[in-house]
């Protein structure tokens, strides 16, 4: 199981990690790409080094993938127009592969045309196009999983655990984070 995420500059901080963090400890691979550098300016001016670098879907091994995962923030404005990642989200879930995205992130989605018929939630007031929006914390459909924001979060990162890996699994990391 290995899954990667694109850090862009202004991307926020406890969305990427919670669900970086909660994955890691159910033994998940998340590899951490920055979206044209190695460091990243989080949305609170926290600096941080990614793993690797992404600049064109080359740099991608896209069969060494199981899912792409989103977090938001502010740093979507500039994302929303990088062809490589629309490209790269359109790959992953045209096959079939997990999509996920949190926040200000399912932008993203609507412009790769991954919302097109799916049921969706984002951070309010966040500009959609297509697909159905759904007022709740966390939206499944088919291979697409939204979140609200940061406050959703670690509901988020407990779902995609268990997803990913097993409702026992899930339920043990949200007992160890003292989750609900």
């Amino acid at each position: 199981m290995a899954y990667c995420t694109f850090l862009g500059d202004g991307f926020e901080d406890i969305e990427a990690l919670s669900f970086i963090d909660l994955l890691r400890r159910a033994k998940v691979s998340v590899d951490i790409y920055g979206v044209d550098k190695e460091f990243i300016v989080s949305r609170s001016k926290v600096v941080y080094k990614t793993e690797k670098t992404f600049r064109s879907e080359g740099d991608v091994a896209f069969e060494s993938y199981d899912g792409i995962l989103l977090p938001g923030g502010p740093g979507v404005d500039d994302l929303v127009n990088n062809k490589a990642l629309l490209a790269v989200i359109r790959k992953f879930f045209g096959t079939g592969k997990l999509v996920f995205a949190i926040c200000a992130a399912p932008r993203l989605l609507d412009a790769a045309g991954v919302l097109d018929g799916r049921r969706y939630t984002c951070y309010p007031g966040t500009p959609i196009k297509s697909g159905t929006h759904v007022d709740e914390s966390v939206v499944v459909d088919g291979n697409v999983v939204t979140s609200q924001g940061v406050g959703t979060a670690l509901a988020a990162a407990i779902k995609l655990v268990e997803i990913i890996v097993s409702k026992e699994e899930a339920a043990k990391q949200a007992e160890k984070v003292v989750f609900g």
